[in-house]
């Protein structure tokens, strides 16, 4: 049976987050066991974007100073950072009050413009994937995701924090390849198989922060700041998902990344077959996290893989004008290119083209991409 940690954690308060995570630590063997004396050590956070650290969509500094400490104690030989979809990591990490923790620790940010190829000898569509060298050049991987709802793949978490390793736009170029939620789905598997077979015989820690998440329209401003208290710790970042599901009951047939993986055995998402360690799930009966509007069953999903489908039966995104402040994310992160921004101008979408990914929605600062309504024929269809 693979092993979750839970542990209740109610404030960013470095002392008692750094005494979790130890606890977490000890619960998997120690970390001496998961840490050798000056490994190499590569710790992944989430910083999708130029978000405040109070706004529950990146990986909180106090988390990642509490990570750092105790690293330090086995290795100083660390890298931290993510690759940010549409701007530069010293910007993103400034905005996300990371940056200053990571000066104060003496610790180097990733380079995620120097890349690499690792392979899925398993895989089910895509065999090969280019990915920032510095993050898997390493002996020990630490995996820092936020517990989040994600208006494309319903809840994002530790294996979808994997897509990070791609720089920058070169993200948006899957979603134009994986067209269609399962489709995108199988990649974040094929992905993180080609993670695993990477780090086979080394260690992967993956340490999700809930003590403040996202509800609702995540994974970014469109979501709702919403407490979960929990921090929940594994080396299976399969059997994490799923229990973070769990926790803030959210519909486990609707976790489709999470499902795939279970059926190719990349990790256990039976929630009768993980061993729950630390604090009880019924500690956590009052938290339950808002579902993104319209989501799907895996048997929704299979009949969007027709595409002409989806202009019938989904919403698409919706540009709200006393938001927008024509920044020109939204375009510039576009897989498709439909979204379009002339200067001094608010942007346009064809919606025809669009391909549902919501990675505008995703890079939007002020929360001014929405979902339109679902059309009358999608309502009675997916009833």
């Amino acid at each position: 049976m693979s092993k979750v940690v839970i542990k209740k954690c109610c404030e960013y308060e470095l002392d008692d987050v750094k005494d979790k995570i130890k606890e977490s630590f000890d619960y998997l063997g120690g970390i001496e066991k998961l840490i050798s004396p000056n490994a190499r050590v590569f710790i992944k956070c989430n910083c999708v974007g130029p978000f405040d650290k109070d706004s529950g969509i990146t990986t909180h500094p106090i988390i990642a100073k509490a990570v750092l400490q105790l690293v330090k104690e086995r290795t100083k030989n660390i890298i931290i950072g993510d690759n940010p979809a549409t701007r530069d990591i010293v910007f993103t990490l400034k905005k996300n009050g990371l940056y200053d923790i990571i000066n104060e620790e003496n610790v180097a940010i990733v380079n995620g413009k120097k890349t690499t190829k690792i392979y899925n000898s398993t895989a089910k569509i895509y065999n090969e994937f280019e990915v920032s060298e510095e993050m898997v050049d390493a002996d020990v991987f630490i995996n820092l995701p936020k517990l989040k709802t994600h208006s494309l793949a319903y809840m994002t978490c530790a294996e979808k924090n994997f897509f990070g390793l791609i720089f920058g736009l070169n993200k948006a170029a899957w979603h134009v390849k994986a067209s269609n939620p399962l489709e995108f789905g199988e990649a974040i598997n094929d992905l993180y198989g080609a993670v695993l077979e990477t780090f086979k015989n080394k260690n992967i820690i993956n340490i999700c922060d809930g003590i403040l998440g996202l509800e609702g329209e995540g994974p970014s401003t469109g979501g709702l700041k919403k407490k979960a208290n929990v921090i929940i710790t594994s080396l299976d970042a399969v059997s994490l998902d799923r229990v973070a599901c769990e926790l803030v009951k959210l519909d486990n047939n609707k976790c489709f990344i999470t499902n795939l993986a279970n059926e190719r055995n990349y990790g256990n998402g039976d929630i009768n077959k993980i061993e729950l360690l630390g604090d009880k799930l019924d500690e956590f009966k009052d938290v339950a996290f808002l579902a993104p509007k319209d989501s799907l069953s895996i048997v929704g999903l299979k009949i969007l893989k027709i595409k002409p489908l989806r202009n019938l039966l989904l919403e698409h995104p919706k540009i709200d004008h006393n938001l927008c402040i024509r920044c020109g994310e939204c375009a510039k992160i576009c897989p498709p290119h439909t979204m379009k921004i002339e200067k001094g101008k608010f942007p346009k979408l064809n919606s025809t083209k669009c391909i549902r990914c919501w990675c505008c929605a995703e890079v939007c600062p002020q929360n001014a991409i929405c979902k339109t309504n679902r059309p009358i024929l999608g309502k009675i269809f997916f009833k």
